[in-house]
């Protein structure tokens, strides 16, 4: 029976033409598919049945009859085979084994490999959304969430359908580059949406609504810590994938899972025309220090990580990589490009800067926003390629859009500057690029919010006789402000409002830093929504006790080390203060740190004074006063971590439960009786820091 077994090899639909006699076999063609082999096992002869039909001699005499058995075993199926030669009939068992062989099929010859084409890009991108979804959130007639919407759609049907040449592929990418939302009224509303169990963030509907294929992951994402980012993230419906290479999620499990299931990623591969493009995303190596971030960890050496990834995607194939930056300063993107290697666009985000050309429509602000640069800006790579950088204004109210074309082996070889530029967001009938709201946008998103904020406005509690001025940087962040006294004279009331009822120490001084402050009052009513829109961030209250005199002066030198000569640059660690009064000089030596806050290199000679409300000396002539006590700090949490990296490095903190917004709510209704009058808080504010040449 050996011939039988090495014939099943060739597989059951070849086993006749195997057999001894059989003319055909020389003819067999073998298999061109892999099989299962089966062993033929022949049945005593006692076996051996008749069939009802005989073979004869016909054509079909060398023909396969073969039937199956209605109740087979497992490992068995009883098979009737009647093999017609001569008459000659045999009943064999085929018994399946599991053994594979794959019969090679027959090479065909290789077909001409297609062309590689070139490809022309549409990029269309904006950074700093910032949750200002409805027009005016941003400035009056200008932008919203809707009407960005709409012209970002209008702009890709006008990609797709473009002609173009038939050596080139086409396609659009829509990126945001970060900071895609910020504390707020808008953003209050999504927490009490998702804490309610009624949906997701409204942030979160609003990137699903605008279908980007990468989203950058900035500094702001993290203001109210991990776990919020992570809701933001793991309820956005569309699946866009987050990016960011420079950031380790490993101490955060929420946001660590959303990295390991492929939610945040260091890149995005999308395909577009049949060709694919790489999206690198970088975050601000700072974000601890400006932001909330608890045990998340970013990279530094941007320029390594970058090249590292641009080169795992050049090794995979991709040949068009965009970097998405959210470096915050469009001077560090510049300087970041020289380094670079196979990136060929840089989308620069977090500085707000404007980058246009002659003829471009701007938006209308009072004072004039002017373009820092052209659109795009080129600046040479480590190669010597010149890689262009394209930025817009945030809070959507422009829509950037760059076009170039790309040759075969994805080299840049030219820019369409008619169809390359910031397009800007109007809500102005009159204009002529005005257009309409989408109308799922604004019933999904922008009427909720809408909404919401007008049942807050109708809250009224309490009247200011005085322009209370949050501006920024001036003065908010360059000087003394008579918003800035208000806040922290509520900070202080608000700490030792129930500090003996909570064991705490009261507090004797308080400080805001002038970033936590970010909208004015105007006089007139002052309303709940007031109180939100200036203090807007998830801060609560907390006591430093013991503060030193030494590290009372280090912590001011390091609120006015950063300013300069122009009170049109400003930094958000600008002290706001109450209970004690500062004098400061523009002269003297600011403060240095290293980067991560942790050390002062520098200790600083800028404060001249530190003194108490009732006249204790703490600091005098730039040193510390002889006697001078120690005393108990108020501020808010994110200050008192270190946040703007002020150097409190870990002393001990009483948290007083108190959100810092009601603080504001509270000192205004319960301590001002509902009144704030310029006695009190006149504009420019009452001497509390003096700025001394």
């Amino acid at each position: 029976m050996s011939h039988l077994v090495r014939a099943a090899a060739l597989g059951v639909a070849a086993l006749a033409l195997a057999l001894p006699g059989n003319a055909a076999a020389a003819k067999a063609k073998k298999p061109k598919h892999t099989v299962t082999v089966n062993t033929v096992d022949a049945l005593p002869k006692t076996t051996l049945k008749n069939l009802s039909r005989s073979c004869g001699k016909s054509k079909s005499a060398s023909r396969i009859r073969k039937r199956s058995t209605s109740r087979p075993t497992k490992n068995r199926v009883r098979t009737v085979t009647t093999y017609c030669s001569g008459g000659t009939r045999t009943v064999f068992w085929i018994k399946k084994v599991t053994k594979v062989v794959t019969v090679p099929a027959p090479v065909p010859a290789p077909l001409p490999a297609p062309a590689k084409k070139g490809f022309r890009l549409t990029l269309l991108h904006n950074n700093d959304g910032e949750s200002k979804y409805v027009v005016g959130d941003s400035v009056a007639n200008y932008g919203g969430l809707t009407r960005f919407k709409t012209v970002l759609d209008r702009a890709r049907e006008a990609a797709a359908a473009e002609p173009v040449p038939g050596n080139l592929d086409k396609g659009a990418v829509t990126v945001s580059s970060g900071d895609n939302f910020l504390a707020g009224l808008n953003l209050r509303a999504s927490f009490q949406r998702f804490d309610s169990g009624a949906g997701p963030f409204y942030d979160s509907d609003a990137i699903a609504g605008l279908g980007y294929d990468a989203v950058t992951i900035g500094n702001h994402e993290y203001d109210f810590g991990p776990a919020r980012l992570a809701e933001f993230v793991a309820f956005e419906r569309s699946g866009v994938p987050f990016i960011t290479a420079n950031t380790d999620f490993r101490g955060e499990p929420l946001l660590q899972a959303l990295r390991d299931n492929g939610r945040i990623a260091d890149s995005a591969v999308v395909e577009k025309g049949g060709q694919q493009i790489g999206i690198i995303g970088v975050s601000p190596p700072e974000t601890p220090t400006i932001s909330s971030t608890r045990n998340v960890k970013f990279a530094s050496d941007v320029a390594q990580v970058v090249n590292a990834e641009a080169q795992r995607l050049t090794n995979a194939g991709v040949n068009k990589i965009i970097l998405s930056s959210h470096l915050q300063s469009g001077a560090v993107d510049r300087a970041l490009v020289p380094q670079l290697k196979n990136v060929d666009i840089v989308i620069s985000g977090g500085a707000d800067d404007l980058l246009a050309n002659p003829g471009d429509p701007l938006v209308v602000t009072n004072p004039v926003s002017a373009p820092v640069g052209p659109y795009p800006t080129l600046v040479a790579d480590s190669s010597g390629t010149n890689v262009p950088i394209v930025t817009t204004q945030g809070e959507y109210r422009y829509l950037g859009r760059l076009t170039v074309n790309f040759d075969a082996a994805g080299k840049i070889v030219s820019t369409d500057a008619a169809k390359s530029g910031p397009i800007r967001i109007t809500a102005d009938a009159n204009q002529a690029d005005y257009v309409p709201e989408d109308a799922k946008l604004k019933a999904a998103v922008t009427d909720p919010l809408v909404a919401y904020k007008a049942s807050l406005a109708a809250n009224v509690i309490g009247t200011s006789a005085v322009n209370l001025d949050g501006g920024n940087p001036n003065p908010i962040r360059v000087k003394e402000s008579n918003l800035g006294n208000l806040v922290a004279d509520a900070f202080l009331a608000g700490v030792n409002r129930t500090a003996a009822a909570d064991g705490r120490p009261p507090a004797q001084v308080a400080f805001s830093n002038g970033g936590g402050i970010r909208n004015t009052i105007a006089a007139g009513p002052i309303t709940e929504k007031s109180t939100f829109d200036v203090l807007p961030f998830d801060n609560v209250l907390v006591t430093v006790p013991g503060v030193t005199p030494q590290k009372f002066k280090d912590l001011m030198e390091w609120g006015v080390a950063a300013r300069v000569a122009s009170e049109s640059t400003g930094d958000g660690r600008f002290p706001q203060i109450s209970g004690f009064k500062i004098v400061w000089s523009l002269s003297g030596t600011p403060q240095v740190q290293t980067p991560n806050g942790t050390t002062i290199t520098t200790p600083g000679t800028r404060i001249r004074s530190i003194t108490l409300d009732d006249g204790t000396p703490i600091i005098a002539n730039g040193a510390v006063a002889p006697g001078a006590p120690n005393v108990n700090l108020a501020t808010t949490n994110f200050t008192a971590n270190n946040g703007d990296r002020y150097p409190f490095n870990g002393l001990p903190q009483f948290a007083a439960g108190v959100p810092y917004q009601q603080s504001l709510f509270d000192f205004i209704v319960q301590d001002l009786g509902g009144s704030v009058t310029a006695a009190d808080y006149p504009v420019g504010g009452e001497g509390r820091i003096t700025q001394v040449p």
